[in-house]
């Protein structure tokens, strides 16, 4: 055999599906931890070309061994482990700056959830195997496997839809206005299915046939491209007359919030960012999620001296920890409180609990087992939720929709609060991940949910990404991460509500549905041999 017939993309195909034992996990793994450099912040999207077909490459091969589900669950599930510890690493950072007491947690708590989520693509694959033909065609039916279990994947367990394949498109650009049709899972379907197609083209010998879906895959994101750019030429919709923020972000970290002087530290911080000059100019005040490191409405001194600072109806959106004492236990919230001060006094016009905890922040999955071996104190670290999403009147301002940080990264969560708001606040406490891709990630997955509502976003993250996002996603106004300062802005209008903000999930589910029908009834005879169904044997 020649050096050049090694290195053809026939032969480096069949090499890759033949591959087994050590090889193959060592493939997959790569290829999987490779595919998060997609995500923010390098938005590397060409790199899930090669990245998708080693994956599609593989589990064809797994679908001619004895046992093909199974190890073509396995290929999935190996792909999927390492692209989640790749992409989500950041997250021992929470750990670390607990304290060094919860460092030994790092080894166990982050590749558990790698593996919970890579479940899921195990599954996909799994489900690829079982219904996909053989025509070069299949690429459809791995596109709509993976897109159905990521989305079985953002729900089930209370969901977590991390870094989706969508969200390798920078949110405010031209494809990522897409999610405005069909939401981030339609958008993850047509992602994977342009990505994969040119892999059913690599065979021994050129066959124009097998170019087709990536011929197709081309058109399809030219067509994407198009309508994402003639979208965002429409007028600006112009600002909300009469309002004007004052986004306060403070550079502190955890260790120091949490310090033993921390709540001192940051309360002064916090009131010398907001009084800052101009603050005659403003109408409200925004602070982040978990500001200050105490219940800060039991805190008259605390209440006072915002009032010292603040004139008449001026009002304060802050992140707070909230505490409800009952005669036998303490109930915990992760909230916003909306206070409105006259005179010095402060009037509460507004409170949301989160709805939605973070699982080994807010809430503790395992927690018999933690306290089992050893981790009591951290497993009753646990809030409350919230009774549910809503819509907040506020005074001086449009009604808002509040997203208190992980709430931001849910499509859909928006939707399920009517009536239709004017604008959304992200508040959120990016400090626990330090200077790592976990707050890049979050922005740019928050931005979506404006592309997918046509609303406007003004978004307060402690040393995450603060600032303005329009009803387009794009972000004309941005605080670095880090930084220690205050913005002054103004509220952009929202635009008319996308088809997506009508239609939800259910385009997607109408497209999946077609492809899944057809293909079983295509291969009939296959799933009557897996499911022993005598009927489709005949």
């Amino acid at each position: 055999m020649t050096r050049t017939a090694w290195y053809s993309p026939g032969r480096l195909r069949t090499r890759i599906a033949a591959a087994s034992g050590w090889r193959l996990a060592l493939i997959l793994l790569t290829g999987g931890a490779l595919s998060a450099l997609a995500m923010a912040p390098v938005f590397a999207w060409p790199i899930l070309i090669p990245t998708l077909a080693v994956l599609l490459w593989t589990v064809d091969g797994a679908r001619r061994r004895p046992k093909p589900l199974r190890a073509a669950f396995v290929r999935g599930f190996l792909f999927g482990f390492g692209y989640f510890l790749a992409g989500m690493f950041w997250l021992a950072y929470a750990f670390i700056n607990r304290g060094p007491e919860y460092i030994p947690l790092i080894p166990i708590a982050v590749p558990a959830l790698a593996a919970l989520l890579a479940a899921f693509w195990g599954g996909a694959m799994a489900a690829y195997a079982l219904l996909a033909q053989r025509s070069e065609w299949r690429v459809l039916v791995f596109a709509v496997c993976i897109a159905v279990f990521e989305w079985l994947r953002g729900h089930m367990f209370g969901g977590l839809p991390w870094n989706l394949p969508a969200y390798a498109w920078p949110a405010g650009g031209a494809i990522s206005q897409t999610a405005s049709w069909f939401g981030v899972y339609g958008l993850t379907l047509l992602t994977i299915l342009t990505l994969v197609s040119p892999a059913v083209a690599v065979g021994p010998v050129f066959n124009l046939k097998r170019t087709m879906p990536a011929m197709g895959g081309i058109a399809i994101l030219l067509i994407m491209f198009t309508f994402g750019a003639l979208r965002l030429q429409q007028p600006d919709p112009g600002l909300e007359p009469g309002v004007r923020f004052r986004i306060v972000q403070s550079a502190l970290t955890q260790r120091e919030k949490w310090s033993e002087d921390g709540a001192l530290l940051a309360r002064d911080r916090y009131l010398a960012l907001t009084a800052s000059p101009g603050l005659e100019e403003v109408t409200h005040v925004l602070w982040p999620e978990g500001a200050l490191p105490i219940y800060m409405l039991e805190d008259g001194a605390t209440l006072s001296l915002i009032g010292e600072i603040f004139a008449d109806d001026q009002v304060l959106m802050a992140g707070i920890s909230r505490r409800v004492v009952g005669q036998e236990d303490e109930t915990y919230f992760n909230s916003l409180a909306v206070l409105r001060y006259h005179s010095g006094t402060p009037r509460i016009v507004g409170l949301y609990d989160k709805v939605l905890l973070a699982p080994f922040g807010e809430s503790i999955p395992f927690s018999g087992l933690l306290s089992a071996i050893g981790f009591a104190d951290f497993a009753r670290l646990q809030y409350t939720p919230g009774a549910g999403p809503f819509v907040m009147d506020l005074p001086g301002a449009p009604p808002v929709m509040p997203l208190i940080c992980y709430e931001g990264i849910f499509p859909g969560f928006v939707r399920a609060g009517a009536p239709r708001p004017a604008w959304l606040f992200n508040l959120s406490n990016d400090a626990w991940f330090g200077e790592t891709s976990g707050p890049r990630q979050h922005v740019n997955q928050a931005r979506y949910r404006s592309i997918e509502t046509g609303l406007p976003m003004i978004r307060s993250a402690s040393r995450g990404v603060s600032g303005v996002i329009d009803a387009f996603g794009r972000m004309p106004v941005a605080i670095p991460p880090g930084s220690d300062g205050v913005q002054d802005v103004d509220l952009p209008r929202p635009v008319a509500a996308p088809l997506y903000a009508f239609w939800g999930d259910w385009p997607f589910w109408i497209i999946s549905g077609f492809v899944i029908a057809g293909i079983i009834l295509q291969r009939r005879k296959v799933v009557g041999r897996y499911l022993k169904i005598p009927a489709l044997n005949r």
